[in-house]
């Protein structure tokens, strides 16, 4: 009867191992397609740093000029509307001018 504790001592530890085996491979798996996602978002984040710097910055910067004209059309009663129609800049930088952010 002793050795047939044993033997069942010695399924138990074999299921345990085997199963501790197939757990950690089932876990090796999930951190290696963890991994091959992390590297496709590093590779994805180098190619959109790189068509950054292909980007044109805006050419067209406004001018000490630009902004007086602004404030003395604002000042003549023309809405942001009428403004942006006449100097051809956009309604936000008109406000951005009249805001005082460009002072």
């Amino acid at each position: 009867m002793a050795m047939f504790k044993i033997k069942e001592q010695d399924d138990w530890k074999k299921n345990y191992i085997l199963e501790f085996n197939e757990m950690r491979d089932a876990y090796e798996k999930k951190l290696q397609k963890k991994q091959m996602e992390i590297d496709t978002l590093k590779v994805e984040i180098v190619r959109l740093k790189n068509s950054k710097q292909t980007l044109k910055p805006k050419e067209k910067q406004i001018t000490d000029i630009d902004i007086q004209s602004i404030r003395d059309l604002r000042l003549k009663g023309l809405s942001y509307s009428e403004i942006s129609s006449k100097t051809k800049w956009s309604k936000a930088t008109v406000s951005r001018v009249l805001n005082g952010l460009y002072d």
